[in-house]
């Protein structure tokens, strides 16, 4: 039998492939051809521990030349799959699996779950959820679609990620302002409805339109506020009826954007009024701490699940596709760069702080004392505890200590 090849493109430092001294890529399983970024992007390191026998390495930011890489993989190798987890490289992927007519997620699908306009278009036209006010912003006057009596807005980018090119005003004239100083062509923003809330977020893996796995975790800052110095993470949700409205909302979205297999990272809103009120969602896994989080929880990883999937190879939920009762709970803390003064736990403190996995990003930060997006941590702490009262305690004191 011939074995599967797989296009594998890549935005990750290779070394993310590495996890507990194993690797999660299939090798064993697929050829993969991989496209990825330059080495002075952490594009290949760790690669000699785990080589390949193609690999292209590219510029981060010369989306041009990935395509062309690619097309010409996919032109001279008989290869069946694109594989593909990184937001950047998600709608790339799709878009080569519709051109050259291969199974997977295809460029319509993967539009939805990038455009953040078409995505709640389709997400209202559905009565999935309720959604903010929005608009496309495509000229000045489209700051006039939305209703500016109600308030503050968010002025982002349609197509951006990790909370980047978001800018949040109080008055249509602030807006106008900002927008003035904006590239409009190629409806590239949006306008909407702050919304003021507790931010939640559903991660899920689909098979076969079906949800067989969903996490649910609450962020214990606004993803939007990162800066030097401060302080990130988030805290699994148990079963309750708070967690039964978010995990049937999430189904009732990705029904309405049409995945069939994949991981999915939905995040949302609970008001004070006691409403859920839809963000948006992304179709791939988790980034940042939350995949070791639900590893350390559930017992599988949640970013090799997409890459199977996008395989087309078996995939395995760990041991326990809901929390058990007495199981415990986990969850991260992270630490963005800058703020002065040296920060750090020793080593020997970790066990005692109910710390599971450490992880250091010695990339971390723009270089010049700035923070580039919201999952730009210097220092992240995975955390494991009893319950949830046992696991907000020994958040606070690893802030404390760090």
């Amino acid at each position: 039998m011939t074995k599967t090849t797989a296009l594998f493109i890549n935005n990750h430092p290779y070394a993310h492939f590495g996890r507990g001294g194993t690797h999660i890529l299939p090798t064993s399983e697929i050829g993969i051809h991989m496209v990825t970024r330059q080495r002075a992007h952490g594009g290949v390191s760790g690669f000699a521990d785990h080589p390949l026998d193609h690999v292209a390495l590219c510029d981060a930011t010369d989306e041009d030349r990935w395509r062309e890489i690619c097309e010409w993989t996919l032109r001279n190798h008989p290869i069946s799959r694109v594989i593909a987890v990184h937001e950047r490289t998600v709608l790339l992927a799709a878009e080569m699996r519709s051109k050259f007519g291969l199974t997977g997620m295809d460029y319509e699908t993967a539009t939805r779950f990038r455009d953040k306009v078409r995505m709640k278009e389709a997400v209202r036209s559905a009565g999935a959820a309720a959604v903010p006010d929005f608009a496309a912003l495509d000229t000045v006057a489209d700051l006039e679609k939305v209703n500016w009596s109600t308030g503050r807005k968010v002025i982002k980018s349609r197509w951006s990620l990790a909370a980047r090119d978001l800018y949040i005003v109080e008055t249509l004239e602030e807006a106008r302002r900002i927008v003035s100083g904006l590239d409009l062509s190629g409806s590239h923003y949006e306008v909407e409805e702050f919304i003021k809330g507790q931010i939640y977020h559903c991660d899920s893996v689909v098979r076969d339109g079906s949800v067989v796995f969903r996490s649910v975790g609450k962020y214990l800052a606004d993803p939007a506020s990162y800066s030097p110095g401060s302080v990130f993470g988030t805290v699994l949700v148990g079963e309750g009826e708070l967690h039964r409205r978010i995990t049937a909302l999430n189904t009732k979205v990705l029904a309405a954007l049409e995945i069939q297999d994949g991981t999915t990272h939905l995040e949302l809103f609970h008001t004070e009024a006691d409403e859920l009120v839809f963000c948006e969602v992304a179709g791939r896994p988790p980034g940042g701490i939350i995949p070791p989080v639900i590893q350390a929880q559930y017992g599988f990883n949640i970013v090799e699940t997409q890459i199977r999937l996008d395989a087309g190879l078996d995939i395995s939920l760990g041991s326990a596709p809901e929390p058990l009762d007495g199981s415990g709970t986990s969850g991260f803390i992270a630490f963005y760069p800058g703020g002065g003064d040296a920060r750090g736990i020793d080593a020997d403190r970790l066990t005692a702080l109910g710390v599971v996995e450490h992880l250091t990003h010695s990339g971390a930060g723009d270089g010049h004392g700035g923070v580039r997006h919201s999952t730009d941590f210097l220092d992240s702490y995975v955390v494991r505890a009893s319950d949830d009262e046992a696991l907000l305690h020994s958040i606070a004191r690893i802030e404390d200590e760090y």
